[in-house]
């Protein structure tokens, strides 16, 4: 059970990587035919987070990463992580299907294409970034269920960090493509987490 219970955190990180491994495939033809387009340091350093995930689920897959031994606590921290890895996927596939839904594919770093509806409905209605906050979440997730000191100082002090600065980057973006409509939407949706209690517009 308790190897189970690995596994499920470990097999969102594959999903994870596999979406990956088909959004860096996308990535030039995406940007090339965009109206707008960035890639500055908050872009950068989103998209160093790429391989490094990419090269931990290698890791993970191997078994390269040790797992703690087993044992009372061992099994509920396991079964917390994994909660949290595939809450995050969740989370994730959530925005995937509401973006291809709105025909807008998610593809990494930032830019606007020539038809680009803003996406306000779905997984966009409760949460303005759905995606930053699954990958975080699995991040935890991960950290949490291999008990692994490096992998929760690598969650906290460079993805939770850099999907801040990825966020506000892409705010300032979504801001002067979309003006009153995005101001609104900011407005009345949370950024990574849900409003209790929906301000009007």
């Amino acid at each position: 059970m308790y190897e189970l219970v690995l596994y499920a955190a470990v097999g969102a990180a594959i999903v994870r990587s596999a979406w990956l491994l088909i959004g860096l495939v996308r990535v030039i033809p995406v940007h090339l035919r965009a109206r707008t387009r960035r890639w500055g340091l908050a872009e950068v350093l989103a998209f160093v987070e790429l391989p490094v995930f990419l090269t931990l689920t290698c890791l993970l897959v191997l078994r390269l990463v040790p797992a703690p031994p087993q044992g009372d606590a061992s099994f509920l921290t396991a079964v917390l992580g994994a909660v949290l890895a595939l809450a995050g996927l969740s989370v994730s596939l959530w925005a995937i299907a509401t973006t291809v839904r709105r025909r807008v594919i998610l593809d990494a770093g930032h830019f606007v294409k020539e038809v680009h509806p803003l996406v306000t409905t779905g997984a966009y209605g409760f949460l303005r970034n759905p995606m930053s906050l699954g990958i975080i979440l699995i991040w935890f997730g991960l950290a949490v269920a291999s008990q692994n000191a490096l992998l929760l100082l690598v969650s906290a002090a460079y993805v939770v960090p850099v999907m801040w600065f990825y966020i506000r980057a892409e705010e300032r973006m979504m801001s002067s493509n979309f003006g009153a409509q995005f101001a609104e939407y900011e407005h009345r949706v949370g950024r990574l987490l849900p409003r209790l209690r929906r301000r009007s517009a």
